[in-house]
């Protein structure tokens, strides 16, 4: 639930709490009206039975009449007010009611059993009939629970209306203060939102509200410091990482001018004396022989070498045959287990060298983590180059039909220290990472980085 409606939602149960005490004092005012009615009528009904006994007892009056209920009968009865005379033994002597009118006083039957369930019983008072201290009965005036249910339902009827009313204008109030009243923190989540998606380019404007607007003058201020490190971490990568490729060059350059060479010396002097051996001596032809298979066997050592640390074609044909060559080992290897594709679309061959070698390692390590733990039997490499409202961009995508994780369970990387890697050169190149299993299965790598990577080499 949204702050906004929380807080709607609490002033109008507090709304409706008042009006519920509200009523429940209207209630409890009429029922306080009721016994002071009825402690009038039972006193003044007490004392002129009193004073009937003091007649009867001078002589004035016979005691036939007693009780002279027709003086009584002319008390002016309220409706639903009963008066009764009790005799010694409890039972009813006299007893009159007044009616209660349904058409001039119409009160919900909802209500009346409403009442009567939280207020059973009549609201009696009770005053005793007596003279020189020999008592004669008692009298008992009550209310029916109808009575004081149609008596509250009048007291609240006309104010219960208004205050559905004005809980209802209060509400609509409320909302529309509060809304505005939060309407910054709509941008200050979508700011958020944005952030959490890697927009470091997010600010947020000033606002009215002193608390709101330090909150955007702290998120402004950790989004900057935030840019700044990492861009400073991009830098740093793109450095150690180019440093990395550039080592590589040197290491595979030496290695190609210097032990190629003379292991290509050796591999000709070994078939020069395999040659001679045959010829004049040929106890010596098999050593000849396996030193020539030796020299062999370290040449082709060598160039996987060379091809790992620094493959050739990158620079002397380009990447896209590179990459080709790439899948077309794997296909090799894998002997038909797994077919892997490459598919590519636009200039490839206009990145610059450190970023080729960068895309030719994010794809050779995706490419053996797919081939060592996917167990695909389709693993498929896209490489284009797009062209949208922030310039030229790369997006890269590796991606198996193996039996990876289900979409549902927690993403988990590849193993061991390649995705590392490859989030290095990535962050290298100023782009985008992002790693996991697919909706439909299989496990997938998505890249999109910049064309020309701020401060990348050229």
């Amino acid at each position: 639930m949204s702050l906004k409606w929380l807080l709607v939602r609490r002033i109008t149960l507090v709304a409706t709490a008042c009006a519920l005490v509200g009523g429940f004092i209207a209630v409890c005012s009429v029922s306080r009206t009721a016994n002071h009615q009825n402690a009038e009528l039972a006193q003044s009904v007490s004392r002129q039975l009193n004073l009937q006994l003091l007649r009867i007892d001078t002589m004035l009056d016979l005691p036939k009449r007693f009780p002279d209920w027709d003086l009584v009968t002319s008390y002016a009865l309220q409706p639903g007010q009963c008066v009764q005379l009790l005799a010694r033994d409890g039972s009813v002597s006299r007893s009159s009611c007044e009616g209660i009118d349904a058409v001039v006083n119409p009160t919900p039957s909802w209500f009346i059993d409403a009442y009567t369930f939280l207020f059973p019983g009549d609201a009696t008072v009770s005053e005793p009939v007596s003279y020189r201290g020999t008592g004669e009965g008692s009298v008992v005036a009550s209310f029916t629970p109808a009575a004081i249910a149609g008596a509250t339902w009048q007291t609240i009827a006309p104010a219960s209306g208004f205050a559905i009313l004005l809980v209802a204008l209060l509400c609509i109030v409320t909302y529309y203060i509060i809304d505005h009243a939060l309407r910054p923190t709509t941008e200050i989540l979508q700011g958020i939102d944005r952030l959490a998606k890697g927009d470091l380019g997010v600010r947020l404007p000033s606002f009215r509200v002193a608390e709101i607007n330090r909150i955007s003058e702290v998120f402004n201020a950790l989004v900057a410091d935030l840019k700044r490190a990492s861009s400073e971490r991009a830098e740093l990568a793109r450095r150690l990482v180019d440093a990395q490729e550039q080592e590589r060059r040197h290491i595979a350059r030496e290695l190609h001018d210097e032990i190629a060479q003379k292991l290509s010396a050796l591999s000709a002097l070994a078939a020069c004396l395999r040659i001679a051996a045959q010829q004049d001596a040929t106890g010596l032809a098999g050593e000849a022989k396996e030193l020539e298979a030796m020299a062999s066997s370290l040449m082709a050592s060598l160039r996987r070498t060379l091809t790992y640390l620094r493959p050739q074609e990158i620079d002397d044909l380009g990447l896209l045959p590179s990459l080709e060559g790439l899948v077309a080992g794997h296909n090799k290897d894998c002997e038909g287990r797994t077919r892997y594709t490459i598919e590519a679309d636009g200039d490839i061959e206009e990145l610059n060298s450190e970023t080729r070698a960068h895309v030719y390692r994010i794809i050779q390590e995706a490419l053996n983590n797919a081939a060592r733990h996917a167990n695909a039997q389709h693993v498929r490499v896209t490489l284009n180059q797009l062209l949208g409202a922030d310039g030229r961009k790369v997006e890269l995508a590796i991606t198996d039909d193996g039996i990876g994780s289900a979409p549902s369970a927690k993403l988990k990387p590849f193993p061991g220290s390649g995705l590392i890697g490859m989030r290095e050169r990535v962050l290298a190149l100023s782009g985008s990472f992002n790693a996991g299993p697919l909706q439909g299965g299989g496990f997938g790598l998505h890249v999109v980085f910049p064309s020309q990577p701020s401060g990348g080499a050229a």
